[in-house]
């Protein structure tokens, strides 16, 4: 594994699990054009990767090494969504950088995504997801009719594949901004989300209420949970602010492969 592959562990993985919101209720109040930070830390188990790497048969890669420098838990990048909401429209375009001890491993990568559509009565629909995962080729994931297609560097090029949907489609970043002026789900939620090379549905569980601890103080929260399986056992978990729905803490816990858990904390709730 190349030193350009573990940028998709770290941040990608994250959200491509960042699946979290569906179906909700009523029409967004206002315009907004609002800017969102976070900060991501892992916390990184090196002995379950090497008991991985020995079922699996598979070597050791630089992957090791990169873990070997985080002891416990360790802040590792900043991530800044940009969200655009107009009437009938939206653009949200995001920026995840890497802190600066694996910046200088990784040579300054950075997890690039981007995504347009329609804004409807029941939230949003995607009709072109970008992401570039630091020196990996651009994925790009298009609404075409009933299909949602799959193209590397160019979408004028002939499709890698496809996937059949109904109803509406999420990606990585539309999920995370549904619910601002909607109603939470009262309920478990079914999901359809792609990552720009693939179509993948995930099912979260509505939780226990929260007093979150937040900028000093508390604030309301609801825990959401995703499902797990034999095939699936990464586990994920979002807290929405009760008042602005926005997602204050992710936390996923990634299966043996890994070996990390990814924590993606809100620094500030702007101003809405």
């Amino acid at each position: 594994m190349k030193y350009y592959r573990i940028y998709p562990v770290l941040l990608a993985i994250y959200f491509g699990l960042f699946s979290s919101h569906l179906q909700a209720q009523g029409a967004l109040a206002i315009p907004l054009n609002i800017q969102f930070e976070y900060d991501l830390k892992i916390t990184a188990d090196p002995a379950k990767r090497a008991a991985f790497l020995k079922q699996s048969g598979e070597a050791p890669s630089p992957y090791e090494q990169v873990f070997s420098l985080v002891k416990g838990s360790m802040q590792v990048a900043t991530v800044v969504d940009k969200v655009d909401i107009r009437k009938d429209q939206y653009h949200i375009n995001s920026t995840g950088t890497l802190g600066s001890v694996l910046s200088t491993v990784l040579a300054d990568q950075k997890l690039l995504r981007d995504s347009v559509g329609t804004v409807t009565k029941d939230g949003f629909v995607t009709n072109t997801y970008q992401e570039k995962r630091g020196n990996t080729e651009l994925l790009i994931a298009k609404v075409e009719k009933n299909l949602v297609n799959f193209y590397k560097v160019s979408s004028r090029t002939p499709p890698l594949g496809n996937a059949p949907f109904t109803g509406r489609l999420y990606d990585m970043l539309t999920v995370g901004y549904q619910f601002i002026g909607r109603d939470l789900p009262a309920k478990s939620i079914v999901l359809p989300v792609t990552d720009g090379r693939s179509l993948k549905t995930y099912t979260l569980v509505r939780g226990e209420p929260w007093d979150f601890p937040f900028e000093n103080g508390k604030v309301k929260a609801i825990r959401y949970y995703k499902t797990t399986s034999k095939d699936d056992t990464a586990t994920f978990e979002v807290w929405f602010s009760e008042k602005e729905h926005v997602p204050l803490r992710s936390v996923i816990g990634l299966n043996a492969q890994y070996g990390a858990t990814i924590q993606v904390d809100l620094k500030k709730i702007p101003a809405m």
